[in-house]
């Protein structure tokens, strides 16, 4: 198992430290529904190859679903995929694991499970967390613990996000998939220069994070950087700061110590 499978956790566990006791059942394929919320934006990817997989093999791992309240009728929390492939193959029923799960919780493990297999992209990850976030007001600490990362990667990815709709498209038209590189992409935007930015990416000239950082680095002090706070947390009565310049956190360290 990885490093990573570790931190996170299988779906069994995380259900089983919740105290959940989901039945297993058949259900047919026409009572069950995929979420209209799924962290994965590439719902049908390889969907071919898994069908065959199934095929030869069976379903190794029933789709875990959630009743829809009355409706005779169940929504997918993980295993999409799966769904879609014994559909493909013809099946009229297959083995589901119910649980009774909020609409929080239901996309919360919906991320933890495309994590787990590392199905999220970059952008899908960005997203996913900028939900958590900000429609089910989980801090980047809470994030970070979720999900075994540090509260720093956490906020890094969720920088991100601050990338204008039209920038995202940009990144993904040049090939930016890396998350380093994208957080490189939105540094360089916030110092003005993210078309020289994608230029030099696109024209081979700028591919790795360490070139990314270089190039960041030699447009440390443009006039067009902004000196901006990204957010501030209050949790057990404690601030946490994040800034976008080195130099405002430094100064309000130095200034809190004064006080300790």
């Amino acid at each position: 198992m990885s490093s990573k499978s570790k931190r996170l956790g299988s779906l069994a566990d995380i259900f089983q430290s919740e105290s959940l006791d989901g039945t297993i059942r058949k259900i047919k394929l026409i009572k069950i529904k995929p979420s209209e919320r799924q962290p994965r934006q590439d719902r049908l990817k390889s969907i071919t190859e898994l069908s065959e997989s199934i095929k030869e093999e069976g379903l190794l791992q029933p789709i875990v679903v959630n009743k829809i309240e009355n409706e005779d009728a169940y929504k997918i929390i993980a295993g999409e995929r799966r769904f879609h492939a014994v559909s493909k193959l013809g099946w009229l029923e297959v083995e589901c694991k119910i649980l009774n799960k909020s609409d929080k919780e239901i996309f919360k493990l919906a991320v933890i499970e495309n994590l787990q297999r590392e199905n999220l992209s970059a952008f899908d990850e960005v997203e996913s967390l900028k939900i958590l976030k900000k429609e089910y007001s989980y801090s980047d600490q809470d994030l970070a613990t979720i999900f075994g990362k540090s509260r720093n990667y956490v906020s890094e990815i969720l920088s991100i996000s601050q990338l204008s709709i039209g920038k995202i498209k940009e990144c993904k038209d040049a090939g930016i998939e890396n998350k380093n590189l994208l957080i490189q992409a939105f540094q360089a935007d916030k110092k003005g220069s993210f078309k020289e930015f994608i230029e030099k990416y696109k024209s081979g000239n700028l591919k790795t994070v360490k070139e990314a950082k270089n190039f960041n680095k030699t447009k440390m002090n443009s006039p067009n950087q902004p000196n901006r706070i990204l957010s501030i947390e209050k949790k057990n009565n404690k601030i946490t700061i994040f800034s976008t310049n080195q130099e405002i956190l430094s100064s309000i360290e130095d200034f809190a110590k004064k006080f300790e």
